[in-house]
C-alpha cells in the first residue's frame, strides 16, 4: 500500500498545500503571533495541508517540469498564503489605528506598551482594542473563515497561476484605505466627543478666565473618553463582527484582490 492510496492525496498535493498555507500561518491572524512557536506553526501548516490537499488540482505532467519551474511554482504559492494572511490581518491593524487616535485624543500618545503578539510598541488603548477584536474574532469563528478563504483559493488562483498585474496594484491600495477608514469609524465616537469637549472647554475659558481649563482638561477628556468607549463598546462588537463575517470587507478584499492576480 503505498502513500497515496493510505492518505487519500499526492505528496505533491501535500507540498503546494504546505507551501501555501506555510505563507499563511505567517502573516494571518492569530497564527503568526510570537507566543506561537515555530514548531507549532510548522505543525499548523503541515494539518491544514492535509486538510486542503484534496482540493488541489494538480496537473498530471507536474512532476516532469524542471527544477527551477518547481521552485518557482512553490515560491509563488507561498507568495499567495502570504497574501491573504497579510489582508486577513488588516483588520486588526485598523483596530490598532483606532486605538492610535483614542490615545491622542485622551492624551495617552506618548505612553505605548509592548504587544506581546508581534513585539512592537502599541498605543494603551490600541492594545486593549487589538485583544477586543481577538477575542470577537475567535467567537464568531472568523480563523475557519481564513482557512475557508484559503481553500477557495484553489478556485481562483490554481498552483503556477500567480500572475502580477498592474491592476493589483489599485486593488491592495484600495484594501490598504479600508484600513484606514475602518480605523477612523472605530476611533470616531471618541474622537468626536472629545473635540466637542475641547470646545466647551474654550468657551469656559473665555467666559471664566480665572479657571484653569488646562489643568481640569486632562481629567475630563480622560473620563469621558473612557465612558464613551464603554458605552460604544456594543457597537464597536458589532462592527468587528460585520468585518471578521463571511462576507464581510475583509473576505470580500481577499477574493478581489486573489481574482486580480489569477493569471
Amino acid at each position: 500500500m503505498n502513500f497515496e492510496s493510505l492518505v487519500g492525496v499526492s505528496l505533491i498535493q501535500i507540498l503546494l498545500g504546505f507551501t501555501r498555507t506555510s505563507g499563511l500561518v505567517v502573516t494571518a491572524p492569530i497564527f503568526q503571533s510570537r507566543s506561537v512557536p515555530i514548531p507549532v506553526k510548522v505543525v499548523i501548516s503541515f494539518a491544514l495541508a492535509l486538510v486542503i490537499a484534496p482540493f488541489i488540482r494538480v496537473q498530471a505532467d507536474f512532476i516532469r517540469y524542471p527544477l527551477g519551474v518547481v521552485i518557482l511554482i512553490l515560491l509563488q504559492e507561498v507568495l499567495v498564503g502570504l497574501i491573504i494572511g497579510f489582508i486577513a490581518n488588516f483588520a486588526f491593524y485598523a483596530v490598532q489605528l483606532g486605538g492610535y487616535f483614542f490615545d491622542v485624543s485622551l492624551g495617552f500618545g506618548v505612553v505605548n506598551i509592548i504587544d506581546p503578539n508581534s513585539g512592537t510598541e502599541m498605543p494603551l488603548l490600541g492594545q486593549l482594542n487589538y485583544l477586543i477584536a481577538m477575542v470577537v474574532f475567535l467567537a464568531i469563528n472568523a480563523h475557519h473563515s481564513v482557512i475557508l478563504a484559503l481553500i477557495k483559493s484553489y478556485e481562483i488562483v490554481g498552483p503556477g497561476m500567480l500572475t502580477l498585474k498592474k491592476e493589483t496594484t489599485g486593488v491592495v491600495l484600495s484594501a490598504f484605505s479600508g484600513m484606514f477608514l475602518l480605523g477612523f469609524r472605530i476611533g470616531l465616537p471618541i474622537i468626536g466627543a472629545i473635540f466637542l469637549t475641547d470646545v466647551a472647554l474654550g468657551i469656559i475659558s473665555k467666559l471664566l478666565p480665572q479657571i484653569n481649563v488646562f489643568m481640569i482638561g486632562f481629567p475630563v477628556k480622560i473620563l469621558l473618553g473612557l465612558m464613551m468607549l464603554m458605552l460604544f463598546l456594543p457597537v464597536y462588537i458589532m462592527v468587528l463582527e460585520t468585518v471578521f463575517a463571511n462576507s464581510g470587507d475583509t473576505f470580500r478584499a481577499i477574493r478581489t484582490i486573489l481574482l486580480q492576480l489569477h493569471g
